[in-house]
């Protein structure tokens, strides 16, 4: 963030993408997320509906849902230059890691699970009935995006997409296996959901934020034993609409503090580790959240990453995948940077 605009409030206009646009048109984002999963699931017994609001997903007939959907270079531009230079890269699912996020970071990129839906659209044209797999999935990602609605309404939150490109990716079309699922099929996308948090992250200038326990072993896999750490304990907020009421009580002392933040990360050097944690805590602190402290993590890792598609693989073939030989290496731009829960 430049010196002399420090940004005070997350109530920022942002894009918003059709999955969210669609639902919000249809009143879904008025409702609790049990709520809207249960009315999104019950969506097949009408089909021309279920296939209207998959078409307003998909920006039909803008956007043709045959084959995968790729971001364009304008579409990256656009996300980076959204207001707020202080940025978390968080899954949709992982409500902790949103929580924490919403008052950490002056603006929070959400993984958006709608960015390409063009198969279930496909499959709801000319499949002879509409699979419950594709209902159940519809159904549970609109459930998640209703709980994170305080987040997108204000513009605290903005959704990115989520996908790896075509050579960090060995299978195209990769869909989130069940949790009954293969074992290997299960870790290997562990890595690939942590390697897409890594490379947004890279490419939109951010800070990769998670919760999640399988996640965090992947990262730490990913960064490598070479990376240097700094332990925190974070007061969190107990629920999304908590943390955004307090990001609100606070706007302006918290804009100063973002946009130290995001001076002080800008050297990616480890000397530098240990004050964007003390900076990260008194922020927490600031924002007064009455819940107990969690313990969480700071990392920080190499200039590169073992070649993605080829760690996946790994992971999916069952093998080691920090045996001999060492995987060939990916550059990024910046070293990645870390916020992850510990406990």
């Amino acid at each position: 963030m430049r010196r002399g605009r420090i940004l005070t409030i997350g109530r920022v206009g942002g894009p918003h993408t059709a999955g969210w646009r669609a639902l919000s048109a249809r009143g879904f984002a008025d409702l609790s997320p049990p709520e809207a999963e249960h009315a999104v699931l019950e969506l097949p017994t009408n089909r021309a509906e279920y296939v209207g609001v998959l078409q307003d997903m998909g920006d039909y007939p803008a956007r043709s849902p045959i084959g995968q959907r790729v971001p364009a270079d304008d579409e990256v531009a656009a996300l980076r230059k959204v207001a707020g230079r202080w940025r978390a890269i968080v899954l949709l699912e992982d409500e902790r890691a949103l929580r924490n996020a919403a008052g950490l970071f002056s603006r929070v990129f959400v993984l958006d699970p709608f960015y390409d839906s063009g198969a279930l659209l496909y499959a709801a044209w000319h499949d002879p009935a509409i699979k419950d797999e594709h209902s159940r999935r519809l159904a549970e990602q609109a459930g998640l995006l209703v709980r994170a609605a305080p987040l997108l309404d204000a513009g605290t939150a903005i959704l990115a997409p989520d996908h790896l490109p075509g050579s960090w990716n060995p299978r195209p079309g990769w869909r989130k296996p069940r949790p009954g699922e293969d074992r290997r099929q299960l870790a290997a996308w562990s890595v690939r959901t942590s390697l897409v948090l890594l490379y947004w992250a890279d490419r939109l200038d951010g800070v990769v934020c998670t919760a999640r326990s399988d996640v965090v072993a992947s990262l730490d896999l990913a960064l490598g034993p070479r990376a240097t750490s700094s332990a925190l304990d974070l007061p969190e907020p107990a629920h999304i609409a908590d943390a955004q009421a307090a990001r609100e009580a606070v706007a302006s002392a918290a804009g100063e503090r973002w946009a130290a933040l995001r001076r002080l990360s800008r050297r990616r050097v480890r000397n530098n580790l240990e004050d964007v944690a003390f900076a990260l805590t008194t922020l927490a602190e600031a924002l007064d959240h009455p819940a107990r402290a969690g313990s969480w993590r700071l990392s920080l890792g190499e200039t590169s990453v073992p070649d993605p598609a080829l760690l996946i693989r790994r992971v999916l073939n069952g093998h080691d995948p920090e045996r001999e030989p060492p995987l060939p290496r990916q550059k990024m731009r910046r070293r990645p940077l870390c916020l992850v829960a510990v406990s």
